[in-house]
């Protein structure tokens, strides 16, 4: 029996797709990776039915690539070497919103439309990267390491526990979730992430980029909505002059939300008729700017926003009388008011997605390090970017701190037109230079997406070894996106 109608037992004929326009659109991403071949799409609508798939390419040794939305930017949920796509976006159920301990069970489908308006109408709001496509998927997102706006320690990993289904159809519950009581009233049901003993499984799932198991359900954190936000902004005309700023105010403890972003990508996200408000609130802002958000919860909010304004204001007049602390940003009425709703939801799903608004397409490339080293790093993607003729203005960066600053996570955003090939190869080389440069420099790549995966590993030669040892446990055939990491 051929391969296709095994899986027509499990899934039903409907959910077995093959069509031509069916494989060039699972095929393609919005990377830079050249299309992927592969035999058909399975579609599976629960757990069983999920695993039962992996069982089958366990015994008949073909790869199955997991994908659980439509939506993917960086070439990891691309076939590799064949095989057949798992299209997860069945299973999009939010099972279940805890209030009381403000965790939610969430299938592994979930976009970020689906959980944002849930918990907008329960007067919650999302731990959420900054504004992540409508369509792509809360757990994909927090196994991907998308580093979340909000800055505390306790909501640096919100995603708790998963279930999963490793390489070698074995299944799985990490953390607290393990236990037999799951869900059984306990408030504490779920939400620590490490199981019985010292060991957390869930590391292993991290920037995995499905090739150790399959994650079909995880258990996440949410907010309570504030009840009273107030932006401010540091404008400044490098970014070395609000580095210390930045330190000073997030060791106090005052945002709730923090970033530093360059022109460019602020005037991306803030445009609404292209391309010509894009370029006039370029000439009015700042190169660089600091953004902070104050927040406060139902009791008492007025009171605690005015001692964090007057915390920042404080700090701002001590240490830093040479910028300025702005309530708005020049150009931008309203801006006060719209950052606040921006950096707690996903992009409007009507409009363009924002790394795409500029020139039709974007290619990022991530890091983490620390705010006092990100300087030295913007020289060296600049120099690589004019040997390629690449404009330096034309660079997107953002920057956004972890743990109250203890570190933070640096990207560059290439702007470009991707039905130009040759702009696409230009594009490709400098990722590829960037990427080998900024690592000599002690850049931590923590998401080596396919296209850097080897230059990453070539210089963890250890690490890759380890990791090779781990995929053969778990995955003793090889079947889970092959081709992708050091796999």
């Amino acid at each position: 029996m051929a391969i296709k109608d095994k899986l027509a037992e499990i899934v039903g004929k409907d959910n077995v797709l093959d069509s031509p326009d069916v494989i060039e659109g699972y095929g393609r991403d919005h990377s830079l990776e050249r299309p992927g071949l592969f035999t058909c799409v399975v579609r599976p609508r629960t757990v069983a039915e999920t695993q039962k798939i992996i069982q089958l390419a366990n015994e008949a040794k073909f790869a199955v690539v997991p994908q659980s939305s439509g939506v993917h930017f960086n070439g990891s949920a691309l076939p590799k070497e064949g095989g057949v796509v798992l299209d997860l976006s069945q299973m999009n159920r939010i099972v279940e919103i805890v209030e009381d301990s403000r965790v939610a069970y969430l299938q592994v489908g979930v976009t970020w439309e689906q959980f944002c308006a849930t918990l907008e109408a329960k007067g919650y709001t999302p731990i959420i990267p900054l504004l992540p496509h409508a369509s792509r998927t809360v757990i994909t997102d927090y196994l991907e390491r998308e580093q979340p706006v909000i800055q505390n320690h306790e909501s640096a990993e919100p995603l708790l526990s998963m279930q999963v289904i490793w390489g070698n159809g074995e299944l799985f519950v990490t953390g607290s979730a393990s236990v037999g009581n799951f869900r059984s009233g306990s408030l504490a049901d779920g939400v620590c992430p490490t199981g019985p003993g010292c060991m957390s499984y869930d590391t292993f799932l991290y920037g995995a980029q499905g090739t150790i198991g399959v994650v079909t359900w995880g258990v996440v954190e949410f907010e309570q909505k504030p009840t009273l936000s107030r932006a401010f902004f540091i404008p400044g005309e490098t970014l070395g002059e609000l580095i210390e700023p930045a330190y000073s105010i997030l060791r106090a403890g005052i945002c709730n939300e923090c970033l530093l972003i360059n022109d460019v990508n602020l005037a991306t996200i803030l445009t609404e008729k292209w391309p010509e408000q894009f370029h006039t609130l370029r000439a009015d802002l700042a190169p660089w700017t600091l953004i902070m958000v104050l927040s406060a919860p139902d009791y008492r909010p007025e009171e605690k926003i005015q001692y964090q304004e007057d915390a920042l204001k404080n700090i701002m007049l001590s240490s830093f009388r040479q910028l300025d602390l702005m309530d708005t940003l020049p150009g931008i009425p309203g801006a006060e008011r719209r950052i606040p709703n921006m950096l707690s939801s996903h992009w409007p799903k009507d409009k363009t997605y924002w790394k795409h608004a500029y020139k039709g397409a974007c290619q990022d490339i991530t890091f983490i390090t620390t705010l006092d080293r990100v300087e030295n790093y913007l020289p060296i993607v600049f120099l690589v970017a004019s040997k390629y003729d690449y404009p330096i203005s034309n660079i997107g960066s953002y920057i956004q701190p972890l743990q109250d600053g203890h570190a933070c996570q640096v990207q560059f955003n290439f702007y470009f037109d991707s039905d130009d090939k040759a702009e696409r190869e230009v594009i490709k080389a400098i990722y590829l230079d960037s990427a080998a440069a900024l690592i000599e420099e002690k850049a931590y790549f923590n998401r080596p997406y396919p296209l850097i995966a080897d230059i990453v590993y070539r210089k963890h030669g250890e690490y890759a070894a380890l990791l090779k040892r781990f995929k053969k446990h778990f995955d003793p055939n090889g079947i889970l996106n092959p081709g992708n990491l050091c796999f």
